[in-house]
C-alpha cells in the first residue's frame, strides 16, 4: 500500500543520532480542544475547532517581515508522480506541524512526514501512497492528527489512519455508504473526500472523524470512529421522504440534487455542536429542471456530534442558479452587539458575496455584510429574514435581481451577474479570524460573469455527471482581480479592501485563503504565484516573494527552538487561463524564515 518504509527507519536512526527524539507524542483530545495554547505547533488545518486560521506567533511581524526570506524547498510530488493520465495538480492542502515535524499531503493523497527541527531543511523521514484507484477529482482538504496517527480521508472515499512514527497504514477502511440507502449503487461508486478532514472527542466520549461526502447522487455529512473507522453516523444533506422539510424539489429530483458538502467542519464543544456548510444543487445551471428552493443547498447546517441530527438549517440562496454553493469554513466567535448583548455566533464568507452571522444556538439570522460594492445579482439582504430581497416563498423559480441561466436565452441577451460566478469563497479556501480586534480576513476574486445555457439537463440527462447532470453551460468572466478584503465583525461592514491585478486573466485569482498573525501580519498567496504579507491594520503590502506556480493551498506558521517559520505548499494548474496556462503545476513545499 506505501513506498518508504525504509526510508522512515533509516531517518529515525539518523536523527536519533543526531541528537533529536524521532518520535512524536500523541496528539490527545485535550491538546486539540486548546489548540491555540500551543502557538508553536499548528495541529489542524484552520488552526482550532473554531477555524480562526489564527497565530499567536509574533517573532515575525510588521517592523521586520521585510527580513523575510525562503530558508528551505521540499518537493513532495503532486503531479509529477501520478500514474493516472490526464490527472492535474490542484494543490490546496495546509501542512500540519506538531514538535518539529511536519505532516503534508498532496493532490493525489500521497501523504509525507518531514522533519523541520534543524529550520534549514525538510528532512524527509516517510511517504505513504493510498494508490487512490481510478481518475479521481484531483485536490484534497489536508490531513487530520490523532493520537499516534495521521488520518486522511482519499479522493476514493477511503478513511486511512497512518502511524505517526512508522509511516505504516493502521486501518484503511471504505467510507461509501451502504447499497441500498437513498443512493443508487452507481452513484455510491463515485463517492469521493476532497475536503478538510477533522478528529474530535464528542461530550459523550465518542472519538471521531468528520468529513463530508462528494461524488453523484446526493451528498453526506459523516463520522467515523477515530479508532477503527467504522462509521458511526451519516447524515444526507437533502432532507429524505418522511423528514423534516422533505418537499422542496420537484417529483423525485431531489436524487440527483447533489449538495455536497465538500469544505471542512467546526466543533463547539460547549453545545457538542457540528457546523457545516453544503454545496449547490444539481443541475447547478439548470434552476428550471428543479423549481423550489432545493433544501438544504447553500445552507449552514448545525449537527449534534453524537447522532449527526441536524438541529437547525440556515438557507442563503433558495434555489440557487449560478453555483452560489456554501462549503466555505464556518468561524466561530462571541459577537458583542451594539446593545451590549453577546452571541455566540457561526458565521461564513458565502460565495454569493455575502458574510453571514448567525445566532450558532439556533440559527436565526443577525446580519450579512457585502463583501464587495458591485454586488447586482440581489439588491440585499432582508435584515428580518437573512433571505434576498427578491426571495418569493413557495414560488417555485426564483427571480432575483438578475435573472441567472435560462433555456433558450441567446447568449448576447445573458446578463452580467456580479460578484463573478468563480469570485467569493468556496470549499477549503479559510478565512482568517483576529479575536484581539474581530476582524475576519478573506480573499475573493472581483468582477462579473456571463452564463449561457447551451444544452439544458433534459436534453441530455446524465446522472452521474458531477454538478450539471448533462447540462452545459458557456461562461464568460470579465474585469476579474485578486483582493484581500477585511470585514469588521463587530461593526458589520468591510473595513479594508486590497486589489492586485496579476495581469494573468482567470476564473479565481485569490484561492490561498488568508492566516492571521499576533505580529500584525495577513499571508496569503495568489495566482501567479506570488505570497505576500499584508499589514492587518492597512493591508498594505509589507513583503511578497513569487514561487513561479499557482497558488491555492493556505500557509501556516510555527515554531522551532525559539524561531518563527511561515509556510505553504505551491501548485495549482485548475481555473485559470491566458499566460497563466504556461506555468506548470507543481507541488513543492516552501518554508520562510527571518
Amino acid at each position: 500500500m506505501k513506498s518508504g518504509h525504509l526510508l522512515s527507519t533509516v531517518a529515525a536512526v539518523a536523527v536519533a543520532g543526531a541528537g533529536f527524539a524521532a518520535y512524536a507524542a500523541p496528539t490527545t483530545p485535550e491538546r486539540l480542544l486548546n489548540a491555540g495554547n500551543e502557538p508553536q505547533n499548528w495541529l489542524m488545518t484552520l488552526s482550532n475547532y473554531s477555524n480562526w486560521n489564527y497565530s499567536k506567533l509574533s517573532q515575525i511581524n510588521k517592523s521586520n517581515v521585510a527580513n523575510l526570506k525562503v530558508v528551505f524547498m521540499a518537493s513532495i510530488g503532486g503531479n509529477a508522480v501520478s500514474k493516472i493520465a490526464g490527472s492535474v495538480s490542484n494543490e490546496m492542502a495546509a501542512p500540519l506541524v506538531e514538535d518539529g515535524f511536519m505532516y503534508l499531503t498532496d493532490s493525489h493523497n500521497k501523504v509525507m512526514k518531514f522533519d523541520v527541527r534543524s529550520g534549514n531543511r525538510a528532512y524527509p523521514m516517510w511517504r505513504f501512497d493510498p494508490q487512490i484507484a481510478g481518475k479521481q477529482n484531483p485536490s484534497t482538504g489536508g490531513l487530520a492528527l490523532w493520537q499516534d496517527t495521521v488520518v486522511q480521508a482519499t479522493r476514493d472515499a477511503r478513511i486511512v489512519a497512518i502511524g505517526k512514527d512508522s509511516g505504516e497504514p493502521k486501518y484503511d477502511v471504505s467510507g461509501r455508504e451502504p447499497s441500498g440507502g437513498p443512493n443508487s449503487d452507481d452513484a455510491i461508486k463515485t463517492r469521493e473526500f476532497r475536503g478538510a478532514i477533522s478528529t474530535l472527542r464528542t461530550v459523550g466520549g465518542k472519538n471521531l472523524i468528520i468529513i463530508g461526502a462528494g461524488g453523484a447522487g446526493m451528498g453526506w455529512i459523516g463520522a467515523f470512529d477515530a479508532d477503527s473507522g467504522k462509521n458511526v453516523w451519516r447524515t444526507y444533506t437533502i432532507p429524505q421522504p418522511g423528514e423534516p422539510n422533505f418537499g422542496t424539489w420537484p417529483g423525485d429530483k431531489w436524487k440527483w440534487g447533489g449538495v455536497m458538502p465538500w469544505g471542512g467542519s467546526a466543533y463547539d464543544p460547549e453545545t457538542n455542536t457540528i457546523y457545516m456548510g453544503t454545496g449547490e444543487p444539481s443541475p447547478v445551471y439548470d434552476p428550471e429542471f428543479r423549481p423550489g428552493d432545493n433544501l438544504y443547498s447553500a445552507s449552514t447546517l448545525a449537527l449534534d456530534a453524537e447522532t449527526g441530527r441536524i438541529k437547525w438549517f440556515f438557507q442563503e440562496t433558495p434555489n440557487d442558479q449560478w453555483d452560489f454553493d456554501s462549503t466555505s469554513s464556518r468561524i466561530l466567535y462571541d459577537l458583542t452587539l451594539p446593545d451590549g448583548q453577546i452571541v455566540k455566533t457561526v458565521t461564513n464568507w458565502a460565495r454569493n458575496s455575502f458574510y453571514y452571522q448567525l445566532d450558532r444556538t439556533n440559527g436565526q439570522f443577525i446580519r450579512a455584510v457585502a463583501q464587495d460594492s458591485n454586488i447586482n445579482w440581489t439588491k440585499g439582504i432582508d435584515p428580518k429574514t437573512g433571505k434576498p430581497l427578491e426571495y418569493r416563498p413557495n414560488a417555485g423559480l426564483q427571480t432575483y435581481a438578475v435573472a441567472g441561466p435560462r433555456r433558450g436565452r441567446a447568449e448576447r441577451d445573458a446578463p452580467a451577474h456580479c460578484s463573478t460566478w468563480g469570485g467569493a469563497p468556496t470549499g477549503i479556501w479559510p478565512a482568517a479570524f483576529d479575536p484581539s480586534t474581530g476582524i475576519t480576513y478573506q480573499t475573493r476574486t472581483s468582477g462579473c460573469t456571463y452564463q449561457t445555457l447551451t444544452r439544458s439537463t433534459d436534453e441530455a440527462f446524465a446522472p452521474l455527471a458531477r454538478e450539471c447532470l448533462g447540462c452545459v453551460i458557456k461562461q464568460v468572466q470579465v474585469n476579474t482581480l485578486a483582493n484581500l478584503v477585511a470585514i469588521d465583525t463587530r461593526q458589520g461592514k468591510v473595513v479594508n479592501s486590497h486589489t492586485y491585478n496579476q495581469g494573468i486573466p482567470g476564473e479565481r485569482q485569490a484561492e490561498a485563503g488568508a492566516i492571521a498573525t499576533a505580529g500584525g501580519l495577513i499571508f496569503t498567496g495568489w495566482a501567479d504565484g506570488t505570497f505576500a504579507a499584508f499589514d492587518k491594520d492597512t493591508l498594505a503590502e509589507l513583503w511578497r516573494f513569487n514561487a513561479g506556480t499557482n497558488l491555492k493551498a493556505a500557509p501556516i506558521t510555527y515554531s522551532v527552538g525559539g524561531k518563527q517559520y511561515v509556510a505553504h505548499i505551491a501548485g495549482g494548474s485548475q481555473h485559470t487561463s491566458g499566460i497563466a496556462s504556461l506555468i506548470m503545476p507543481t507541488a513543492v513545499l516552501i518554508v520562510y524564515g527571518l
